[in-house]
């Protein structure tokens, strides 16, 4: 009975000076993520130059960049402990952080963000890349495009997701299609059906009202998205880059793609970590 008495309270000691054990420090500054392990969408950009700039927004180095083809996967990683914060865009951290109260953002306020969001077309599409270009300048000087960002990035209700509504078939008119990835909502955003939504969807449909011409809507993976237009699958994909980058559009087209006018240009970063 001694004996079944003295194990029992050397497990319950133990199991106190467990549970007493240090705790994994608490995130929360940029600082406290260097020596972390990050994550970051999936962009296009070498591993070098990932890790290049993720350590100087935190001031050091990382201790391991994993990447994510869609901001629910690098959330749900950072929710399982897979990764211990990751950067985000602003207007994407906006939407992320209405719809979930488990998580925080540490702002980067030393070093200027800026980026913009395009198009991309193969080389040869160049009448393509000139209507399009075309239709995004009528939409800036009318107004439509910033009403657009205010309902579906900056207005966008928490309890509201984006949802695809049938564009109408132009009869007689030509069809391109577009691949959507859901890589960054609300501006690229694939529903739980299936279907694309969001800013992007929204702007082609004004686009195709412009052009008369018929857009439909293609889901893929982020990384098949050049493959995809390569192979012709798809005539147009979103693509996102950081103004920084002035070679973006040179490596575009190097490539063999041709990248439209920025349709929309967004400020500011941070990092998301758990609370």
């Amino acid at each position: 009975m001694k004996n079944k008495i003295s194990i029992l309270l050397i497990a319950l000691i133990t199991l106190g000076i467990t549970s007493c054990g240090p705790k994994t420090a608490k995130i929360e500054t940029l600082a406290d993520l260097q020596g972390k392990v990050i994550g970051t969408l999936s962009s296009g950009i070498s591993e070098e130059g990932s890790k290049a700039m993720i350590t100087a927004l935190i001031g050091g180095e990382p201790s391991q960049i994993l990447s994510f083809n869609r901001s629910l996967d690098v959330l749900a990683a950072l929710r399982s402990g897979k990764i211990d914060g990751f950067a985000s865009h602003q207007f994407a951290a906006d939407y992320n952080l209405k719809r979930n109260t488990d998580v925080m953002s540490i702002p980067v306020l030393d070093i200027p963000i800026e980026g913009q969001a395009i198009m991309a077309v193969r080389s040869e599409d160049t009448k393509l890349k000139a209507h399009l270009d075309s239709a995004i300048l009528i939409l800036k000087d009318n107004g439509m495009i910033a009403s657009l960002e205010e309902e579906w990035i900056t207005n966008l209700p928490a309890e509201n997701e984006p949802t695809f509504n049938e564009i109408p078939e132009i009869e007689g008119a030509a069809t391109y299609y577009v691949g959507v990835s859901g890589d960054l909502p609300p501006l690229d955003y694939v529903a739980a059906d299936g279907f694309p939504a969001g800013f992007n969807v929204a702007l082609l449909s004004e686009i195709g009202k412009i052009l008369n011409v018929n857009f439909k809507f293609v889901s893929l993976e982020t990384q098949a998205r050049f493959t995809a237009l390569a192979s012709k699958k798809i005539d147009v994909v979103f693509c996102h880059f950081q103004s920084s980058n002035t070679n973006y559009f040179d490596e575009l087209k190097n490539d063999g793609w041709l990248a439209t006018e920025p349709y929309f240009i967004y400020k500011g970063g941070c990092f998301i970590v758990n609370k």
